[in-house]
């Protein structure tokens, strides 16, 4: 029985597999390779490395050293305590992250490896291998290393991962995993140990044996392994199923300035944008949280386009950070993103894609100058119902609905206020247009308005006023 896609089609499942997840979650907020780092945890009762880098091989350091004598080699050491369950929230997102290459993606936590069934998707990312090189090329600029391996079955899938193997149809599967050994296969510790002692060393000589005697002897865990391993019964995986908002976050090494954060920052930014691909959607709001030696900092971004664009994103976020004065060292960058929202895109391209608001220069302009002069400093314009010129608008909030537009023969630019001139200076060009309102207020005016040009050619608004003065006043200009 070989596995089968819902099209009826082979399966075909690419395999995932960290193999230094603790290290890269805490790791891969650094630029910097040279900086020795490690990971432990408890071994035997007592903490010692489980993971380290380059960097700290290079000083003396080894797997399954205890802690006190790591750092007495590497004072500069980085020393993180494993976290399981952050671990298995990075596995999540790389999921969410994973969606948009496979519509069936699955999580196999206790071995920190993603499924991915990619059979259907050759027609819009070439060969299995092809999307292989390239998921894996994108993850490294995510900060996350990947070994990966495909077959036509998740369980052979897994091995060929870590072995690096492409195994292309079932009857492949005993060929080319038969020379492994037995200690390499998804048994438990019991069943290894058995077969072990029945004098079994590879899996070919597994294969061997009928399927009714293995079970007799060591029960159904290893028949019914091999049957799923080879396609012989179905092995259905559970689906992931991504979610509609994103949260993330780094721990760093204490950062004093802000430019320090970009780094990290573009890291979450891409995870956010390659699960935001996934759904096809968008965002409006962001949120990022610096977590200080002492209290908090944050930067919201509240856009007037939803988007997925990473490079307008970072443009907006540098902006924000260029203005932000950090009291004390940053100790945690996290970034949420709490709704995905519809977002329109087009296809510049095979691999790349445009938000269709990207012609929009106007958004793009307005969300900068929030970005870099703050939200409180870029507003909008309200229409009133008033026909004095100076009391028929008033400042509104960008995502307040406009209601103001200039009247034909009204000039697009008012001055702060109305400036005494010498009407013999200028040429009329049309009025008068005579407004005479406000009785009811207090502010009543009288006055003929006119279009005029100036020597240099520039076009003017001027009025005549009766009351409350009398005399000529210059008021807008024409742009």
């Amino acid at each position: 029985m070989v596995n089968r896609t819902h099209t009826n089609r082979p399966a075909q499942w690419l395999a995932l597999h960290f193999p230094h997840l603790a290290l890269d979650h805490h790791g891969r907020s650094q630029e910097q390779e040279d900086v020795p780092q490690a990971i432990s945890d408890k071994l035997a009762g007592r903490q010692c490395i489980i993971d380290l880098n380059t960097a700290a091989h290079d000083a003396g350091i080894r797997m399954g050293m205890p802690v006190g004598a790591a750092l007495s080699l590497a004072a500069a050491l980085q020393l993180s305590t494993r976290d399981q369950r952050a671990e298995q929230d990075s596995m999540k997102r790389l999921a969410s992250w994973c969606y948009q290459y496979s519509s069936q993606v699955s999580v196999v936590s206790p071995r920190n490896s993603l499924l991915l069934e990619v059979a259907a998707s050759r027609r819009l990312f070439g060969s299995a291998e092809t999307l292989s090189e390239r998921i894996k090329k994108e993850l490294g600029q995510l900060g996350y290393r990947a070994v990966s391996g495909i077959a036509p079955t998740p369980e052979a899938a897994h091995l060929a991962a870590r072995h690096g193997l492409h195994i292309r149809t079932a009857g492949d599967i005993r060929k080319s995993i038969g020379e492994l050994g037995i200690d390499s296969l998804n048994l438990s510790a019991n069943s290894i140990k058995s077969l072990h002692k029945m004098g079994f060393r590879t899996a070919a000589e597994i294969f061997r044996l009928p399927r009714k005697a293995l079970a007799r002897r060591l029960g159904l865990e290893v028949s019914d392994y091999l049957d799923r391993l080879l396609g012989q019964r179905p092995d259905p995986c559970k689906s992931f199923h991504p979610p509609g908002s994103f949260s993330a976050g780094m721990d760093l090494p204490e950062t004093g300035h802000t430019q320090g954060l970009v780094f990290p920052l573009n890291r979450l930014v891409q995870e956010l944008c390659g699960a935001l691909r996934a759904r096809d959607r968008g965002i409006q709001v962001l949120q990022v949280r610096l977590r200080l030696d002492k209290g908090e900092e944050s930067i919201h971004l509240n856009l007037q386009r939803v988007t997925r664009s990473e490079a307008h994103l970072m443009l907006l976020l540098r902006e924000r950070l260029e203005r932000l004065q950090l009291s004390r060292p940053v100790k945690h960058i996290g970034l949420q993103a709490p709704h995905f929202l519809p977002c329109a895109v087009v296809q510049a391209g095979l691999l790349k894609e445009t938000d269709v608001d990207s012609p929009d220069v106007d958004s793009h302009v307005i969300e900068r100058l929030q970005a870099r002069l703050g939200r409180e400093a870029v507003r909008g314009i309200r229409g009133l119902e008033d026909h004095r010129p100076e009391h028929s608008w008033s400042l509104r909030e960008l995502d307040e609905p406009a209601s103001y537009s200039i009247r034909p023969g009204r000039p697009t630019w008012l001055l702060p206020e109305p400036r005494p001139c010498r009407i013999d200076d200028y040429r009329i060009l049309t009025g008068p247009e005579r407004i005479e309102t406000g009785w009811w207020d207090g502010r009543d005016c009288r006055r003929d308005y006119f279009v005029v040009r100036d020597a240099d050619g520039s076009t003017l608004w001027a009025f005549h006023e009766y009351k409350p003065r009398s005399g000529w006043y210059l008021h807008g200009l024409f742009a």
